[in-house]
Parts: structure tokens; sequence; C-alpha cells
């Protein structure tokens, strides 16, 4: 499995980059460049240097150190570059992962899961999941990689049992509307930003992205770096690829949670069938001796639940919640036209003629429908 680079690795090469930044300026001999992050340092010192070497009227010795402290500063950008690029490769796999460990969480898993997976998967350092409902965001799970320092415990206090309203968070706002990710990577002035949420979290910059169901936003992911390591249009574009997938597994989950429901709701109604026809026997008194033979007509064939394959199974699972056969394709990333095949060959194994008639047929002898298909 490809192994992306973690937050730790992250701190350490932002420190010895400082470290060396520091030499920089001792070459240049001016004192240290304060900046909020690594990358701003670099530009700033980037600046100077070339400022210094530009100079006409300096002396061969400092235009000389000026020449050094461009040239390393030079390859520390493209050593940063290039560590951003190797991330975003191995960042792609582990998108992949992510998910495949995802595929068969519950809804409630999901959301404790799923912060804690992607930082540790995609190099954040704090990821937050919160659900949306009626124009309010609910933040529901918060995970630092690293739950150390009182900045950490008053962010999540704060978000504890909070409700936002999503007009008060005008980027939030818009990634809820039009199902995009977006990122602010100057939270502080970012006029779009819901600035008590940014005061408390001390958030350099963040990506937000829409996890859809049915084509409504259910959730909203947030994710950043506490560190000096600034959000970057290449972690946008993971974290859009990684909330498309979470979207597709968020429905997987939904039903099938619906499945389960509807199952039990199946076992218990024909409990409560039985349970009558039982009490229906016992006021009857003993039957006849002679026993009754039912016509051939209406007899049926002796089968038992093992006469559907798991795939049948498995889409005779979602006929019981009332999906239609375009959500059973997508679902199960089949045709439609595959999906008519399976409910025909259904029909004929069990005898009937209709959808729910199967159903009922099923679980009549014996079967037991649920989420995943028993093997």
């Amino acid at each position: 499995m490809p192994q992306s680079i973690t937050t730790a690795q992250i701190a350490h090469s932002s420190s010895r980059t400082r470290r060396e930044l520091d030499e920089v300026a001792d070459l240049l001999g001016i004192p240290q460049v304060p900046a909020e992050s690594v990358d701003a340092a670099l530009a700033a010192a980037r600046r100077r240097a070339e400022q210094e070497v530009s100079r006409p009227t300096l002396s061969d010795d400092r235009r000389l150190a000026a020449c050094r402290a461009l040239y390393r500063v030079h390859q520390l950008q493209t050593q940063r570059l290039r560590d951003d690029a190797t991330s975003a490769i191995r960042s792609v796999g582990e998108v992949r992962h992510t998910v495949d460990d995802l595929l068969q969480s519950t809804t409630s898993d999901l959301i404790t899961e799923i912060p804690a997976r992607v930082c540790r998967g995609l190099s954040f350092g704090r990821a937050m999941l919160s659900s949306v409902h009626a124009a309010v965001w609910l933040p529901k799970h918060l995970h630092f990689e690293s739950d150390d320092g009182p900045d950490n415990t008053a962010f999540r206090s704060y978000v504890t049992g909070a409700q936002i309203s999503l007009a008060d968070a005008p980027l939030e706002s818009s990634v809820v509307r039009t199902r995009t990710p977006s990122m602010t990577s100057q939270p502080d002035s970012d006029r779009r930003t819901f600035k008590e949420i940014v005061a408390v979290a001390h958030t350099v910059g963040y990506v937000v992205a829409p996890i859809v169901s049915q084509g409504r936003v259910i959730a909203i992911l947030h994710v950043d770096r506490p560190t000096d390591r600034q959000i970057s249009a290449t972690d946008l574009s993971l974290v859009a690829a990684l909330s498309e997938c979470l979207s597709s597994v968020f429905e997987r989950a939904i039903l099938a949670d619906r499945l389960a429901r509807s199952s039990t709701r199946v076992d218990e109604m024909f409990g409560d069938i039985t349970a009558e026809l039982t009490a229906l026997d016992d006021v009857a008194g003993p039957r006849a001796t002679s026993p009754i033979v039912a016509p051939v007509s209406a007899a049926r064939p002796d089968i038992s639940a093992d006469v559907l394959t798991s795939r049948e199974r498995e889409v005779l699972g979602h006929i019981a919640i009332g999906a239609t056969n375009a959500q059973i394709a997508r679902s199960l990333v089949i045709s439609e036209e595959t999906v008519k095949s399976h409910v025909k060959q259904i029909t004929r194994k069990l005898g009937t003629s209709t959808r729910s008639a199967a159903v009922a047929r099923f679980v009549q002898i014996g079967g037991r429908l649920s989420a995943k298909a028993p093997a």
C-alpha cells in the first residue's frame, strides 16, 4: 500500500526549512524573516535576496553572499514543490484505500471514522465532519492528529453542540448550494468565512467539501493543517475527489441501514402473521384425520432460500426497501438491463409474478434480507 507523507513528517520538514531560512538570513546579514508559513517565508527571503543581488552599490563579497542565499532559497522552494508533488501522487492512492476501508461501515460509524482516516491518509492535521439540515451547519465529529494544547481544547469545546446558520458562513453556504468544494488560504480576511470558528480554530487556511446523497448535501467535510504548512490547490483537488467517493460510501451506508430496518420489519410482520394463524388453529380445535389434498395447480415447488444466487439475494434486498432498477444498478455498479435480468430470474425461481410477491415468498421460505447478501 502506498504511504503518504505524514503530518509529523511535514512538521519536521517545515522545522528544518525554517532553520535553513535562518542561515539564509545570516548570509544576507538581515534579521530572521517573519511569516505565517514556511512558503510565505521562502517567498519573502527570495524577494530580499533578489533585491540584494540587484543593488548596484553592493560589494563583491556581499553580492556573492546574496547569490548563495538566492540559490539556497531556490533549492528549498524546489524541494518543497517536489515534496508536494510526491505527497499528491501518493495521496491519490490513499483516497482509494481510505474509501475501501469505509465501504462496510454504518452511517454512524462513518461520522466518527472519516475525519481520522482523512487526516492519516492525506496528511491533514485536523478534520471535521458536519451534517447539514435546514440551512444549519451542525458539527458532528472533530479529529486532531495531535490532540495536545489549549487551542485544540477550545476548538473542540466550541463546536460541541454548535448550530451555525449557513447565512453567517457564505463559504460553506456556497459549497452546499453549488455542491462544489472550495478553499480559503486567508480565512481571517476572507469575507466568506465564519469568523467565530476561524478565530477559535486559529486556522491559516482550510478546504471544505460537500457530501451528497440523492442530489442533496447531507454533510460537509472541513480539513486543514494547524501548522505552518498552508492549504494548496492540490489539497483542494484531492479533497474534491475524496468527497465524491465519500458521497457514494454514504449512499451505500444509508441504503444498507434502510435495508436492515426493512428486513427487521418484514421479520416482525411475518412473525405476527404466524402467531395469528397459530391462534386461529387453537380456536378451531383438532382437524379431521383425513388429510385434505390441495389441487395440483395450487401447489408450489418445494424450494429453499439457497435457490437464489448471492447477487440475486442482494438485488432482492434492494427491492424490499422499494429501490428502483436505476437505484439498484447505481448501488451495485451494474447496468439496468442486468438488474432486469436478475429480477426476471428471481421471480421465476420463486414462482411469483411480482417483485413484492418475490420478497414475501423469499422470507416465507426462510430467506433473510440484509444489506450484505450472505455468501
